[in-house]
């Protein structure tokens, strides 16, 4: 019988005993603390949610590799807490707006004390806060020595036919 869900073979899941521990967790955080303000402002693109939504991102990369997605506002550029979605498709120059604020953003994000543990991909998703609210995570490997890049934003950028450099 075939796996469920396509990650399933990919993980050992003994291995998911000896980094679920405290201390990677601590030492994931303070890896994340020391990224963010090491990121650079990657590409701005358009994306149609899977429930029809109407959604703006924008890349924060460390060495080219997308480290933190971060989702604005079609209709002002304002920068969305996770679980708030947009409402219209916005106006064009929305996307010159979020680009502009992506390369500002990283001195006032901050993250939280506290990881969670993604089994399959096998790393710490520290969350990533902006004025009280949150609006990312960044993933950072099991032992949390370094940063894992976001592979589903990366493969969303180049997919996409409407990208806005930074």
């Amino acid at each position: 019988m075939a796996p469920k869900h396509d990650h399933e073979h990919k993980h050992d899941r003994s291995l998911t005993q000896v980094v679920n521990t405290s201390e990677n967790a601590s030492r994931a955080v303070s890896f994340a603390r020391s990224t963010l303000g090491s990121l650079s402002a990657g590409k701005v693109w358009l994306h149609r949610a899977p429930k029809g939504e109407f959604e703006i991102k924008g890349a924060l990369t460390k060495e080219e590799e997308v480290a933190l997605v971060l989702h604005f506002s079609p209709e002002n550029g304002s920068l969305l807490p996770k679980g708030l979605h947009g409402l219209s498709e916005g106006k064009p120059e929305v996307l010159a707006t979020v680009a502009t604020k992506l390369k500002t953003l990283p001195k006032d994000l901050a993250a939280l004390e506290g990881a969670e543990f993604r089994e399959p991909e096998s790393c710490w998703a520290v969350p990533i806060a902006y004025m009280g609210r949150i609006v990312g995570h960044i993933k950072i490997s099991a032992d949390g020595s370094k940063l894992v890049p976001d592979q589903k934003a990366s493969e969303e950028i180049k997919r996409s036919p409407d990208l806005f450099e930074s």
